[in-house]
């Protein structure tokens, strides 16, 4: 048996993360459950996962209760080491419909240990008392007149000098 161990990011300008280490045979509803926890968050909130690209363009939902199996698998049919269990693999997270909590998800690595249940096994930052507004690639203007002002920047945003402050990107975690 193996450990999955994901990174669970607030999705908010301030760097807030946990890293959850997962039983082998857990499901998305029990990481759900887990990164609720993980964050302080009231239990027993809807929730949904959504597929991702490596940009995080949300894709097809995973929904906490599937109201049409016909439509597609719910938390409790996927097993965590299938949706997150390789490198480069990623989810979007939304816990609460009313807050809006918004997370990003990605794989971190596999530990050859066995958890009896989900643990945190790095804690990062402080979670705000109510859910950060949304961020979004152009600050929210949707006018994208930013987007090229920095033409040496590289596939994350990051320039030269961005590099040297001690910026890295997530292949060097």
């Amino acid at each position: 048996m193996s450990t999955t161990v994901v990174r669970v990011i607030l999705n908010t300008e301030d760097d807030i993360f946990r890293d959850v280490a997962l039983p082998a045979a857990a499901t998305l509803d029990d990481a759900h459950r887990a990164f609720a926890a993980a964050f302080d968050l009231n239990p027993g909130q809807m929730a949904s996962f959504y597929r991702t690209d490596a940009e995080w363009n949300q894709g097809d939902e995973i929904p906490l209760m599937a109201m049409d199996p016909a439509a597609g698998p719910s938390m409790a049919d996927l097993i965590v080491g299938d949706a997150l269990g390789a490198p480069g693999q990623r989810l979007l997270f939304v816990y609460d419909f009313l807050e809006m909590w918004s997370f990003l998800v990605e794989f971190v690595r596999r530990e050859d240990r066995e958890v009896g249940s989900p643990e945190v096994v790095l804690s990062y930052g402080v979670r705000p008392e109510t859910a950060p507004e949304l961020q979004y690639g152009d600050g929210g203007t949707g006018s994208g007149a930013d987007d090229d002002d920095f033409g040496d920047d590289d596939e994350y945003g990051f320039d030269e000098e961005d590099l040297a402050d001690g910026y890295s990107s997530s292949e060097d975690w």
